[in-house]
């Protein structure tokens, strides 16, 4: 094998900066789609293992699953011989096309010039995206993720450290909490691939991807990411069902490497992503993700200190 230079710095970009990228299934080899990367796309696509595009229609970057929750974890990078393409391997959570099919190229064409649709339709684009304005995608977990993650802002802006190990987590100079989303990320492969096996799949699984959901919580909460840029109900509402636990125990672990390694890049991005792996767990192991929300928000309706903060989300549901 032969090292010939940092082929990102020769990459030949077409006048308006970009560069194709082929994106391929890295089990299958299928085609999935083709999208465009400028420098920054390319960049961000490198920092946090999931593809970026840049978008030539809205003029704008864009990253795969932002919206839909169907996120692409990037393998490997190819560059072809003019060094003008990209191919990137990636493995796929969920569909590709935004038309519901799980690759863009759902259609073969006919010798009399008429398409045939040759994949059957994974799911229904009104269901997954509904209005990107809005936010109209199952409102359940909409709402179920907004009241979890507002308890733990909550206990951010009160000192409650007295009473809770978790507002004292989230006072200013407390440690980092990465590698513990690392730690937590490693026991739910465990659990999935049955290193870490406590009762059933299915309990420890709740266990665990809480711990987990947990330190990803208390991670957005210190550092102001808000769940709108977080949308945890996107992360956890999707999932491709015929993963075999093994192979999401395997992607959880590389998770939990780059979390030891640093997760740089855009934050909200890195912990919207983990999420979704988190989500892909629970898919796995055929448990609903909304499962982990509810005994959570189980668990915190149950602590005095927080009587105040659900009382008053009881009244907000009430006014609305």
């Amino acid at each position: 094998m032969t090292d010939q230079g940092d082929a990102f710095a020769s990459l030949r970009f077409d006048q308006d900066g970009l560069v194709p990228a082929v994106i391929q299934d890295a089990d299958s080899a299928a085609v999935l789609m083709v999208g465009f990367m400028n420098a920054e796309a390319l960049r961000l696509t490198r920092e946090t293992g999931r593809t970026h595009f840049w978008s030539r229609s809205r003029g704008k970057l864009w990253r795969k699953g932002e919206t839909s929750g169907h996120e692409q974890i990037v393998q490997d990078i190819y560059v072809n011989c003019e060094l003008n393409t990209l191919l990137v391997s990636v493995t796929q959570f969920g569909a590709v096309c935004h038309d519901g099919y799980p690759t863009c190229f759902y259609r073969r064409i006919e010798d009399d010039g008429s398409l045939i649709v040759v994949r059957d339709r994974w799911f229904d684009p009104a269901t997954v995206y509904g209005s990107e304005q809005t936010g109209t995608k199952a409102p359940d977990l909409q709402r179920a993720t907004r009241e979890w993650f507002g308890a733990y802002e909550y206990l951010r802006d009160n000192d409650l450290s007295a009473d809770s190990s978790t507002s004292r987590r989230l006072r200013p100079g407390e440690p980092a909490v990465d590698n513990r989303i690392a730690d937590e990320l490693r026991e739910l492969a465990g659990v999935l691939d049955g290193s870490h096996r406590h009762q059933s799949m299915g309990e420890d699984l709740l266990l665990e991807g809480s711990q987990v959901l947990y330190w990803i919580a208390l991670a957005a909460v210190r550092e102001g990411i808000s769940w709108e840029a977080l949308r945890l109900d996107i992360a956890l509402g999707t999932g491709d069902g015929e993963l075999p636990p093994n192979s999401t125990a395997k992607l959880l672990r590389r998770d939990a490497d780059s979390w030891d390694a640093g997760a740089s890049g855009d934050r909200s991005a890195r912990l919207h992503a983990t999420t979704a792996l988190v989500g892909q767990a629970c898919r796995s192991a055929g448990v609903e993700p909304s499962e982990l929300i509810a005994t959570d928000l189980h668990d915190l309706r149950s602590q005095p200190y927080l009587t105040s903060y659900f009382a008053s989300t009881e009244d907000a549901s009430g006014d609305a």
